[in-house]
């Protein structure tokens, strides 16, 4: 009796356990309110969005009042955005940084430059 009781408590709790690990939700995904800094024409905000596309990711990068873009080879692993990049007035601009909690920080290349991004999660 007192085996089967047991057997049933460790049954229960590696299912609770099974089932919190499937319900666990990648921290990069959603929108994110970013800023770059230190552009010559001003400090532009805006939105970029990350999503779950079966094994990969999908984006767009999107500034206030503006036509948005869409990220393109979206390259995550533990909370880093390793890479994406995205065309701008004819450029290939790189986009990488970290994911820590609600806020990213990471820069933007292109032509040799590199701007700070700086971005909190929408809620």
């Amino acid at each position: 009796m007192i085996f089967k009781i047991i057997f049933s408590l460790i049954a229960v709790s590696l299912l609770g356990a099974c089932a919190t690990l499937q319900t666990q939700v990648d921290p990069t995904l959603g929108e994110w309110q970013y800023v770059i800094e230190n552009l010559p024409r001003g400090e532009p905000e805006g939105m970029f969005t990350i999503a779950k596309d079966g094994e990969g990711y999908t984006g767009k990068l999107q500034r206030k009042g503006g036509d948005g873009v869409a990220l393109d080879d979206i390259v995550i692993a533990v909370n880093v955005l390793e890479s994406s990049s995205f065309s701008a007035q004819g450029n290939t601009v790189v986009m990488s940084g970290a994911f820590e909690g609600e806020s990213f920080e990471g820069t933007l290349s292109v032509m040799g430059r590199t701007f700070p991004i700086t971005a909190e999660k929408k809620k």
